[in-house]
């Protein structure tokens, strides 16, 4: 193995062993689990390169690096159509959320409450 590798490995390995430290916000089980196998498939792929390159002449692609790289950019359109997908839904719902509290204020008459008056307010 040559010095990226020890690095690479060292890093990953560390990682993973993150993923298992008890934190306040946990993510669900299939999220962690997702991580340490996307973390484990890239040890794999950086310890045996060969094995890469067996599975790209398996697909009919030339070298390891190729389908490193093809995967890599469908992994991005994916993510960024999820994210896009994301944002929309957001939107959509501040903008329901905006509407529902100036539905409430309009109902209010428009008059702020009692404890949203300021302290030099005085009530008419």
């Amino acid at each position: 193995m040559n010095g990226f590798q020890w690095v690479a490995l060292t890093a990953i390995a560390g990682t993973i062993a993150w993923e298992f430290v008890p934190r306040r916000q946990t993510l669900s089980l299939r999220t962690r689990s997702l991580r340490v196998a996307i973390l484990a498939a890239a040890a794999v792929a950086i310890a045996r390169p060969d094995d890469v390159t067996r599975l790209a002449h398996v697909f009919g692609i030339g070298r390891g690096a190729d389908i490193v790289l093809y995967v890599l950019a469908l992994a991005f359109v994916a993510l960024s159509f999820y994210f896009y997908t994301q944002q929309l839904r957001l939107r959509r719902d501040l903008s329901a959320l905006a509407s529902q509290m100036a539905l409430k204020e309009a109902k209010r008459g428009g008059q702020r409450l009692p404890a949203e008056r300021s302290a030099g307010e005085r009530v008419s």
